[in-house]
């Protein structure tokens, strides 16, 4: 209960000024991914030195005030030591109140075990987002490899029926998969007849980054159908009181004043109330903005430090007046909904 009454206030805080730390981390832990998926180059970066579980652990040792923690990728279940990571946030993070994960769901047996185990952890909150981004045929395309959608449902599946996890099926509107989310739905209601997208499924809209995606060769998708299936997708989410369709129906209703002006559609939250960092160990203010304040590495580095430093506050101020690449991501578009929930947007 403290750890959510914490998150809450921080949350309620960042309405009204600049945190003096993070509530929200984004951790890449790997950018290793079994899958070669068209909008996405993360497959493709070169294999160099990932973080080792020492310096993972010697960061949050300094480095653990937060309430919210995402672990990332890549696809992370490709990293051996994945459940002492997951070990090392919930022991130094006494604060936790969400801990995070997205998944291909490709080694569905791998996941089931590994989740299983971090359950006996006992993390406050676990949430696992699958990526299924069309019927199979048209999600094994997008994804460069055969059978994966099959695993990502079963994957799915096996999660609903574990007591502690809250799995939800992640679509990403890109290239390719344009027009097909009443395709996806029935396609994975064909193999989960309970499959309920209200409560179930999230959203995303492609989005470019040098630094994570490595994508930005790509060009713009077709705005007309994607305006069409953002609203189309705020048929099937926002229907309930849950923080969660919350989120993501002020997300989805924000999205085209993103389009049009390729700014965020509120006073970004990068660097005010969240933080990204690479598995390299490079901290950034998001995912798309490739600026840095620091890498764990450095000796005697402590990101509550770097945070309130003169670095970190100028490149808040460049976030908040759009002096970015911009972006419109769930990743950080959630804390920067949260952040202004006194504007009359919804």
């Amino acid at each position: 209960m403290f750890s959510e009454l914490r998150l809450l206030s921080r949350v309620l805080c960042s309405n009204f000024m600049r945190l003096r730390y993070p509530y929200k981390l984004s951790f890449a832990i790997t950018y290793r991914c079994n899958l070669k998926c068209g909008m996405c180059s993360i497959w493709k970066k070169p294999k160099v030195q990932e973080l080792t579980i020492d310096e993972i652990d010697a960061f949050f040792k300094k480095s653990n005030n937060f309430s919210w923690v995402g672990l990332t990728g890549g696809e992370i279940f490709l990293r051996e030591d994945l459940l002492d990571i997951v070990g090392i946030v919930l022991r130094r993070c006494k604060n936790l109140c969400v801990l995070h994960f997205p998944t291909n769901g490709y080694l569905k047996d791998r996941i089931v075990s590994k989740v299983d185990e971090m359950l006996k952890l006992k993390p406050p909150r676990l949430f696992a987002t699958i990526s299924v981004d069309g019927s199979p045929q048209v999600h094994d395309k997008l994804r460069g490899v055969p059978g994966s959608w099959r695993n990502a449902v079963e994957t799915f599946v096996a999660l609903q029926d574990m007591p502690g996890v809250s799995p939800y099926i992640s679509m990403t509107i890109s290239h390719g998969n344009q027009g097909t989310i009443d395709e996806t739905i029935g396609a994975i209601k064909d193999v989960y007849p309970d499959f309920d997208p209200d409560k179930m499924m999230n959203f995303n809209i492609f989005q470019k980054s040098a630094h994570y995606y490595g994508n930005t060769d790509l060009g713009r998708l077709d705005e007309r159908l994607l305006l069409e299936d953002v609203r189309k997708a705020l048929t099937l989410v926002g229907g309930g009181a849950a923080f969660k369709n919350y989120l993501q129906k002020n997300y989805l209703k924000l999205y085209e004043s993103f389009l049009h002006s390729g700014k965020s559609p509120l006073p970004c939250q990068a660097l005010s109330a969240s933080c990204f960092i690479n598995p390299y160990g490079d901290v950034f203010p998001c995912s798309v903005f490739d600026k840095t304040i620091g890498n764990i590495k450095e000796p005697f580095f402590d990101l509550g430090e770097a945070w309130n430093g003169k670095d970190a506050v100028a490149l808040q101020k460049a976030c908040k007046d759009g002096r970015c690449p911009g972006c419109w991501s769930p990743c950080d578009a959630y804390q920067t909904i949260n952040g202004n929930l006194l504007r009359r947007y919804s």
